[in-house]
């Protein structure tokens, strides 16, 4: 008689962490409260993950509010016509953060972010870009630009990140108008700042006196001035002397002083006359200052030098210094935004000591130096290092070909019909710390005519065991001995689950069994045969 075997060739499977690929991407908001204005315009991202480049254009739309006065915040929202395509591997949920910048034309770009609070997301499906949230504050009248800026997306359970950089010249989605907050018909201006380039209308230092014009007021009847936070508020009594005049056409004229005891760091100078006010934004400058990273290296190394408090609108040279004193190297030049910062990057020759920064238009005085510490066989640094380590399947594959049990004769005595089942080989390579089970039911045995012999006469004794010369991660462990059902599945071989969330299972794996068919002593004579199936989970 015979005993046929069945077996799926594969099984449920379960993705280990695996590349994601982005296709497109999502929308952001930052701070305000004026009517809002939307521009819209097609943007090309390249976002890379690992090695990998997804390219993929779409619709930009920025609403924001067309004017706003200098020292206010202005609400802007940034949204995308789709959201970035997920990979092969379901993210759950809470799990991506996302941040980007704003590009403001003359100033820094603006960086906005919002913590991870998405849904979860199938392989494949669209990741969700929840709205991203700051504020940009301009501190000078005039108009500026606002362009769509990078995306990153962090996968925070993966500690991954997905960059997304603007492909070309990012185009203009909206316009903003700066204007000074005069009430009534006051307007000022800064007209010059004395030892500050002539370019330089928004920083000054205390000891600085201040040179103002203006259009508006009343002749005759004094101009107060106070130094006051950006938006106009906290002023600080006695930071600033004003000596203000104006003349019979309501031109205002004269200067401010800027006291011992101002602050350093935005501000701006409220004057009031009356019920004319003013608002003109100017920052008070501190100690000059730089900082590297890193402060030290070897021969090649670059280090990136950031600067603090320097004359907004001029231009620094940066350049390695020597024992004695000498520049060494290249000498570099970075202009200096409005804030007073600049960023270069300088990689210090042999026999560097120290790092100097100098205002081009000043003097020996207007400059910062920071120690550099050469090392000289070589020197040292940090990379960290990230693999994604993407998994695999569960899977069963059998030897071809049927059980055939051996031949019994009628005798009027109970029989045995033995054989083995055709080796079963099981793959575990997900990665992961789950178990599994594999499992058998039987048929009936029948024979040409009908007559049968009930599936419970049939008994195996399992065996199960790491394949010759294979991996593995964990042990498995055979069935028992004892009779198999056509309706209740009996264990061949498991492998348990890991309770430790930092190991992991699985390997290659045989399985088999030696069968025995208990054939009654009263049995119709013919070849029978039955179905054995197994399921792996």
């Amino acid at each position: 008689m015979r005993a046929k075997t069945i077996a799926p060739c594969s099984t449920r499977t379960a993705a280990a962490l695996a590349a994601l690929v982005v296709a497109a991407a999502g929308s952001l908001v930052l701070g305000g409260a004026r009517p809002a204005f939307a521009g819209s315009a097609e943007v090309s991202y390249d976002c890379v993950f690992s090695s990998s480049h997804s390219l993929f254009n779409t619709t930009a739309t920025l609403t924001a509010a067309d004017t706003t006065t200098a020292g206010a915040p202005v609400d802007l929202t940034l949204a995308f016509a789709d959201g970035p395509a997920n990979g092969p591997v379901a993210l759950t949920a809470n799990t991506v953060a996302v941040s980007a910048k704003v590009g403001v034309s003359g100033q820094d770009a603006v960086n906005v972010s919002a913590p991870a609070s998405n849904a979860a997301v199938p392989a494949y499906a669209e990741i969700p870009i929840p709205e991203l949230t700051g504020q940009l504050t301009v501190a000078q009248p005039g108009t500026v630009q606002l362009t769509p800026g990078d995306i990153t997306l962090n996968i925070t359970n993966y500690g991954l990140t997905i960059a997304c950089t603007v492909q070309g010249a990012p185009p203009v989605l909206s316009t903003v108008t700066v204007t000074d907050g005069s009430v009534g018909s006051a307007a000022a201006a800064v007209e010059s700042i004395s030892g500050r380039p002539a370019a330089d209308t928004t920083g000054a230092r205390r000891g600085d006196v201040v040179t103002l014009g203006g259009t508006g007021w009343t002749a005759g009847e004094a101009v107060d001035a106070e130094l006051c936070a950006l938006d106009g508020t906290a002023c600080a009594a006695g930071a600033v002397t004003p000596a203000l005049t104006v003349d019979g056409d309501g031109k205002l004229a004269g200067t401010v002083a800027i006291g011992a005891d101002a602050t350093p760091g935005p501000h701006s100078l409220v004057l009031t006359q009356g019920s004319l006010s003013s608002t003109v934004p100017l920052g008070v400058l501190g100690t000059r200052a730089i900082q590297l990273s890193p402060a030290t290296g070897g021969p090649g190394t670059t280090t990136t030098v950031t600067g603090a408090s320097f004359d907004p609108g001029d231009e620094v040279t940066v350049t390695g210094v020597d024992a004695d004193g000498n520049p060494v190297g290249d000498t570099l030049t970075a202009p200096v935004n409005a804030r007073g910062g600049f960023t270069a990057s300088l990689t210090p020759p042999s026999g560097t000591v120290k790092i100097l920064a100098t205002e081009k238009d000043g003097t020996a005085a207007d400059s910062a130096e920071l120690a550099w510490t050469a090392l000289a066989d070589g020197g040292s640094s940090e990379q960290t290092l990230k693999v994604v380590v993407s998994g695999g399947a569960l899977t069963m594959a059998q030897e071809a070909g049927e059980v055939t049990l051996s031949p019994v004769s009628v005798d009027g005595t109970e029989h045995a019909s033995t054989g083995d089942l055709k080796a079963v080989e099981v793959k575990d390579f997900r990665g992961s710390t789950r178990g599994w089970s594999l499992v058998g039911t039987v048929t009936d045995f029948t024979n040409a005519a009908g007559a049968a012999i009930p599936a419970g006469n049939l008994s195996w004794t399992p065996t199960c065991a790491v394949h010759d010369g294979a991996a593995a991660a964990s042990t498995v462990t055979p069935g028992s001995a004892g009779a198999l059902s056509s309706t209740t599945a009996v264990p061949l071989c498991t492998q348990a689950a890991s309770d430790d969330p930092a190991s992991v299972t699985g390997g290659d794996f045989d399985a088999g069994a030696a069968l025995d068919l208990s054939v009654p002593a009263i049995t119709q004579a013919g070849e029978y045969a039955a179905v054995l199936r197994l399921t792996l989970s």
